[in-house]
């Protein structure tokens, strides 16, 4: 009777164990750690890419192991990438002509920038409209800064002064993480504010930049700006302002075309005279006037008089620091003085020559568009030639 008792109890363990085996429940020690390994893996790479979801990932994969991959790979595809979080690296590259200056290295740094001074008029409208925080502006007379831009707390207005005179410590203690200035103070403000630690850009100001340089300018310092849908929409509207401006520039060289002009540049009792690579030269070359002066060397020289006699403009455009009534009083008292000379020159013995407001005096950044727009208008009226205009 041993014998098949102890066969019975042989059949019975051996049962027990195939049924063991065909299981879903795993045997301890053995398929437990494989399971944990193979999940471990896709769980770390959602939580990386979709960190908001990462707790829902967890959750899907500790209760049904066998479609972490699946369910992993879904999350990762399906997520818009709106819900992802920006980059905090803040990238400001340099426009073509600062390149061929030099300048070919971007302005890296690991945050946005939160006290930008700003020493230059030319871009801080272009930072402003992006939204950036501006602790400090130059004084100027060749824009008016935006109501809102003006009643900043605690905004600084830093007035002209010869770089050997600028005070670095008013920068300092604006806690600036970011100037911008000219280029052409690179190497004597330029290098004392980074000597302190405090990053610098560097861009075309002054008398003599060119419409196409203020345009790359902008789209450098937008493009930087453009993190979210709300601030790329709103680099797209600013750019589409040039695009707007070129439209009715090219309506305006139809109207004025084979208008030739002299641009004048007057302070006292000085006068330069601007080719069409200077700021008003330039606009005025847009717009379809062709200039009177030409020269490689430099968009804006001294006049010289013995050569400026034969010139023979059809209107001679004056621009200086003031308004323009204000210029238009000082340039026909200058033109009254040295009456046998200036009437010498056609345009101006006829009456045909205006002033212009200070705006068009030097680099006026974004506000260029505007001005442009406002110049074919007034040079319309002026001439008395019609310009159809996009508005």
């Amino acid at each position: 009777m041993k014998k098949p008792v102890l066969s019975l109890l042989l059949a019975t363990a051996l049962l027990m164990g195939l049924l063991a085996g065909c299981s879903g429940s795993p045997a301890p020690g053995t398929s437990a750690a494989p399971v944990q390994s193979t999940t471990a893996a896709p769980q770390t790479t959602a939580t990386a890419t979709t960190p908001d979801a990462a707790t829902a990932a967890t959750t899907t994969t500790a209760t049904t192991p066998d479609a972490t991959t699946a369910a992993t790979t879904t999350l990762a595809a399906t997520t818009p990438a709106a819900t992802e979080p920006l980059s905090q690296d803040f990238i400001l590259e340099y426009p073509e002509d600062m390149k061929a200056q030099g300048f070919t290295e971007p302005l890296k740094l690991d945050h946005v920038p939160e006290n930008i001074v700003i020493l230059s008029v030319a871009p801080v409208l272009a930072f402003y409209e992006m939204g950036a925080k501006i602790a400090g502006v130059p004084k100027t007379v060749v824009i008016d800064y935006p109501e809102e831009l003006q009643k900043v707390a605690g905004l600084v207005q830093f007035s002209a002064m010869a770089p050997d005179k600028f005070d670095a410590e008013s920068v300092v203690k604006l806690n600036a993480d970011l100037v911008v200035l000219s280029a052409t103070a690179a190497d004597t403000v330029g290098k004392t504010l980074e000597g302190l630690g405090i990053n610098c850009y560097y861009l075309y100001a002054g008398h003599t930049v060119s419409y196409e340089s203020v345009k790359m300018q902008t789209k450098c310092i937008v493009d930087a700006y453009s993190r979210d849908e709300a601030s790329t929409a709103k680099a797209r509207e600013i750019m589409a302002r040039f695009e707007k401006t070129e439209a009715n520039c090219e309506a305006a060289k139809k109207a004025f075309a084979g208008q030739k002009a002299m641009v004048l540049q007057s302070g006292g009792e000085s006068h330069y005279i601007q080719t069409s690579k200077g700021t008003l030269g330039s606009m005025m070359d847009l717009i379809g006037f062709t200039n009177v002066f030409e020269n490689p060397g430099a968009p804006m020289v001294q006049l010289d008089y013995e050569q400026a006699l034969s010139y023979e403009p059809d209107v001679v455009v004056c621009v200086g620091s003031t308004d323009a009534e204000t210029h238009k009083a000082t340039m026909a008292a200058a033109f009254a003085d040295k009456a046998d000379y200036w009437n010498a020159i056609g345009a101006i013995k006829e009456g045909k020559w205006l002033a212009l407001p200070s705006a068009y005096v030097s680099n006026a950044g974004l506000k260029i568009t505007d001005n442009l727009n406002t110049l074919i208008e007034t040079m319309a009226e002026f001439l008395g030639i019609e310009v159809e205009l996009q508005k």
